[in-house]
């Protein structure tokens, strides 16, 4: 077949013309110029002969067509039905052939196209999952910000060490979605550390403990996760949890470490680069582990943890005196008169108390200057507990001066008899000997016993005076006898 397509049709068809129609003729022709008497029988066998000869080239003609068109056909169906463009293979030099060659091209450029497309369509699938990562992340690190936003507002309101502390810890926990937190701080003098604020499910293992009273821990230099941080200034991933090899139980909390299924330590550094202590979350809760995705969130954490306990001392050093730990006298005078201010223009109630121990010098010269320092020192810490969160008070020497915000002369009477009964009632023991103290009282309030709150100081200090006069160890309200 493949000897007949290297012409083209027509000549094929003419060449099968000429053998069908010319056949005959020839055989006719001799006859008649050879004048050869043929048979009837010779006749027919001559006209059988002719009409194989026609039928043979015929097929092979026929042949040569129909095989390329056969592999066109089916090309053409494939691609079809399967969108394969497979290439047709034929090596003749015929006008199928040449149609054969024109679909190869055409397939050839369909598959380099569907090649390309598919590329496009990957390089942009890929793309796409490339930005929903991104977007993801930037959701992420959007709802990050805005948690530590969350958080900076609450300590823009507040000085309150422990509920600044709390507000941390609180949102770290939501956002980490950790099952606690802690905060534990160290001392460099003492090699101690100390928690000074836990939230999440475990804080009912020390609800029996009040804030700034948890146990201290005794911890060796570079001992354990904690340690290792304090020491590198690097935060720790310990997945393990109290299973690691670096980590440290502690007797005071050793219920609670057994539960310690992961954990991430990261120190608390101070603006002087030393660490202050460090922050615990525990038992991530999804993911089940913590990945280092965690660290630069719980390092601005650490940040403003370090803010809060940096502007506590600074706000202790500042504005509270060193001896009591109550407020600084100068800025007590503030309050006082923003106070009168505020009780004036809106008609409520203030008290003021002022306290003063009896025989305070006498108490000095039989022992020391020391001695009567660590009296007042105590005796600021039972004004400091009897406070109120709105009451504000400070002292001078042996004095204490409180102010009560929206209390009458019975609520003053009640908080100074209770800090007078709890004073009495501690000792003070020097050299041997034990010492107990009382103090005098002079109570003043606006409005009910004076008519402009500017005056509370100057009706205060005349009320003590006369509690003084009468012996002491008793408390005077000014513009009365009682």
């Amino acid at each position: 077949m493949n000897l007949f397509r290297n012409f083209s049709i027509a000549t094929r068809l003419f060449v099968t013309f000429l053998l069908v129609a010319l056949f005959p003729v020839v055989i006719f022709l001799y006859v008649v110029f050879a004048k050869i008497q043929i048979s009837e029988a010779t006749a027919i066998f001559v006209g059988i002969l002719a009409l194989l000869n026609g039928l043979i080239a015929s097929i092979l003609v026929t042949g040569s067509l129909r095989s390329p068109i056969d592999k066109i056909i089916a090309a053409l169906q494939a691609f079809q039905t399967r969108k394969s463009a497979a290439t047709i293979s034929d090596n003749a030099s015929d006008e199928l052939a040449e149609i054969s060659s024109e679909l190869n091209r055409v397939f050839t450029t369909w598959n380099q196209d569907i090649v390309s497309l598919g590329k496009k369509q990957f390089q942009q699938e890929k793309q796409a999952e490339q930005n929903e990562i991104q977007i993801s992340m930037s959701e992420k690190q959007l709802d990050l910000t805005r948690s530590l936003l969350k958080v900076a507002q609450t300590l823009n309101t507040t000085f309150d060490f422990q509920n600044n502390l709390k507000a941390i810890l609180d949102e770290a926990i939501l956002t980490m979605n950790v099952q606690w937190a802690s905060i534990l701080l160290i001392n460099r003098e003492k090699h101690e550390m100390t928690v000074a604020c836990m939230r999440g499910v475990e804080k009912s293992l020390l609800d029996d403990l009040t804030d700034e009273e948890y146990p201290a821990i005794r911890l060796k230099p570079h001992e354990g996760l904690a340690g290792q941080v304090i020491k590198d200034g690097l935060p720790l991933i310990a997945n393990k949890g109290f299973k690691d090899p670096r980590f440290k139980m502690f007797s005071e909390f050793r219920s609670k470490d057994e539960k310690v299924a992961s954990l991430l330590c990261a120190p608390i550094v101070g603006n002087d680069g030393n660490v202050l202590g460090v922050m615990n979350f525990i038992n991530r809760i999804s993911p089940p582990v913590f990945r280092n995705e965690d660290l630069p969130y719980t390092h601005d954490l650490c940040t403003l943890a370090a803010l809060v306990i940096e502007r506590h001392k600074l706000y202790h050093n500042l504005f509270q005196d060193e001896a009591t730990g109550l407020t600084a006298h100068n800025v007590w005078k503030g309050f006082l008169i923003e106070e009168s201010a505020r009780a004036l223009r809106y008609a409520q109630q203030l008290s003021l108390v002022i306290l003063e121990i009896d025989g305070f010098k006498k108490i000095v010269d039989s022992s020391n200057a020391d001695f009567g320092m660590e009296i007042i020192s105590a005796c600021g810490e039972i004004v400091a507990r009897a406070l109120r969160d709105t009451d504000t008070a400070s002292s001078m020497q042996e004095r204490f001066f409180m102010l009560l915000p929206n209390t009458d002369v019975a609520g003053a009477v009640f908080l100074a008899g209770r800090v007078k009964e709890n004073i009495e009632k501690t000792a003070f023991t020097f050299d041997g000997n034990t010492y107990s103290a009382t103090v005098s009282a002079g109570i003043a309030c606006y409005p009910e016993t004076m008519q402009d709150p500017k005056g509370l100081m100057k009706s205060g200090l005349s009320a003590l005076a006369q509690a003084r006069e009468a012996g002491g160890n008793r408390a005077v309200i000014h513009n009365s006898g009682k």
